[in-house]
């Protein structure tokens, strides 16, 4: 997944470090007011914000548009009742309490994140493939699959939409972010190496190529994923 962080604070920078350390892929900025073009730019799962810039350069009617697409969650220091009731009724999915746990912050956002999509928990099963979200693995039966971090986002990523075309673009932005992006060929020996890792699913997930539109992560009827309600 990959998170939209706003660090305008030392505790969001330090919640940036935290985050980067798990893994999570993030879009960083220290200008709140830009985000909307960064959403632009590209997909995000989570919009982090402290409470300092909803107060000083993010408009509430702002939050209430960015939270129709993207979750929003609220990191803030001794924050009111009214103050939180009023984030919340304008959008905010969740605000926590600066002074929390760093770990059970990381936790709370990415509870956040998943729940939008429909997981309830921290894996997703698709018959003998199973992903572990919180420790980045996927593994098929018992066999832990061997992926570099690339490889693994790409499979997170189409894998938190089965069934949903992913332009080639869309997927390359979640994982490069504002990054160089590699060569198509190099992009086309990821995709290649996780179809080999796929084949030991024996047909019950695949990548499916739609030619000059995108990909589509292909889901067998009897392997549908554990979710939630939307």
């Amino acid at each position: 997944m990959r998170y939209l962080i706003a660090e305008t604070t030392w505790e969001t920078m330090s919640l940036a470090v935290a985050l980067a350390n798990n893994g999570t892929l993030l879009t960083r900025t220290d200008r709140p007011e830009d985000i909307p073009h960064y959403l632009e730019c590209g997909a995000h799962d989570l919009i982090v914000l402290d409470s300092a810039a909803l107060a000083t350069q993010v408009r509430l009617s702002a939050l209430s548009v960015l939270a129709r697409r993207t979750p929003i969650c609220v990191l803030a220091r001794k924050a009111t009742s009214a103050q939180v009731a009023k984030w919340l009724d304008n959008g905010a999915a969740m605000v926590i309490d600066a002074a929390t746990d760093p770990e059970e912050v990381v936790a709370r956002l990415h509870a956040v994140a998943r729940r939008a999509r429909g997981i309830s928990h921290g894996e997703i099963d698709y018959g003998p493939l199973r992903i572990r979200l919180k420790e980045r693995r996927a593994q098929i039966g018992a066999a832990t699959l061997s992926l570099s971090p690339k490889l693994y986002e790409i499979l997170e990523y189409l894998a938190l939409r089965p069934g949903t075309l992913v332009t080639r673009d869309a997927l390359l932005s979640h994982i490069y972010g504002l990054e160089d992006e590699p060569a198509p060929r190099v992009f086309d020996v990821y995709m290649c190496n996780l179809r080999a890792h796929l084949g030991l699913a024996e047909g019950a997930v695949a990548i499916e190529t739609v030619r000059g539109s995108g990909y589509r992560f292909a889901v067998s009827a009897d392997a549908i994923p554990q979710r939630i309600a939307a």
